[in-house]
């Protein structure tokens, strides 16, 4: 079955997307990450800039994959297994969900990791990550030359690529598009009967999102403006990336009635 599927139109014709996606995810770990961000004059004694760096953080870089795109990705799976009425119709909806996710993630991570080598601002910590030098002027515009680098030159560097929340824009992308998928392929706005249910169990991944958006203004890592400009952007791509692959929430999806 599985070989039927693989082998049919309903299937190739989207191997140009997911060209697109590993090409964005490649660009994302391998290219845009270590971009040098643009070094952006500041003031040493700041106090938007002179929070303590967090050791410890609320949501790690590898627990925010999990939670964006892991965690999303196996829902959609299991849930898929049961809703989808053939096992050709399991498997397309399969790929077509996960192909959805991975472009929202990807495509919007490596947006923002290039805004935030544009704009270069600095992080609420930056000045602990900067150490400057005990003859730096205060009161006056310097730039990083005067930095000591006491955490190392890696964490220097990404001191300045505070706006826009990658955290924010990647929980979005990933977790909102999670909850749509659920309103829309669960047909929430048609069910009478659990429809409460269901409309919590299609918010929690939202109201998670915006857990680790906010915990990265817990943790000093952001400005609360560089949280609401990613989370915008999560939100954005999540939506439009659902409406590319599924149409409007209140219609039924074509895709999984659709046959060879």
């Amino acid at each position: 079955m599985s070989q039927l599927y693989l082998t049919s139109s309903r299937f190739r014709s989207y191997i140009p997307d997911w060209i697109v996606v590993i090409c964005l995810i490649f660009v994302f770990f391998q290219v845009v990450e270590h971009w040098e961000p643009f070094h952006r004059q500041f003031y040493i004694n700041d106090p938007r800039l002179l929070h303590p760096f967090a050791t410890v953080q609320r949501v790690t870089d590898n627990e925010l994959y999990v939670y964006s795109t892991l965690i999303p990705g196996v829902s959609i799976i299991i849930t898929s297994l049961f809703i989808a009425p053939t096992n050709v119709d399991k498997l397309h909806l399969i790929q077509l969900s996960l192909l959805g996710l991975l472009f929202s993630v990807s495509s919007v991570s490596v947006l923002t990791d290039i805004l935030k080598c544009w704009i270069g601002n600095p992080r609420p910590d930056f000045i602990q990550r900067c150490g400057p030098d005990p003859q730096t002027p205060v009161n006056t515009l310097v730039d990083i030359s005067v930095c000591t680098s006491p955490l190392g030159a890696m964490y220097l560097s990404d001191g300045l690529k505070s706006t826009p929340s990658g955290h924010s824009s990647m929980a979005f992308g990933g977790l909102l598009y999670l909850s749509l998928w659920f309103i829309g392929q669960l047909r929430i706005f048609k069910r009478e009967k659990h429809r409460m249910g269901l409309i919590l169990v299609a918010t929690l991944p939202v109201v998670f999102a915006a857990y680790i958006a906010l915990s990265r203004t817990q943790d000093y890592r952001h400005h609360f403006f560089d949280v609401a400009f990613g989370s915008l952007l999560g939100i954005v791509f999540a939506w439009f990336t659902y409406w590319k692959y599924f149409g409007q929430l209140t219609s039924a999806s074509q895709e999984r009635t659709e046959t060879n």
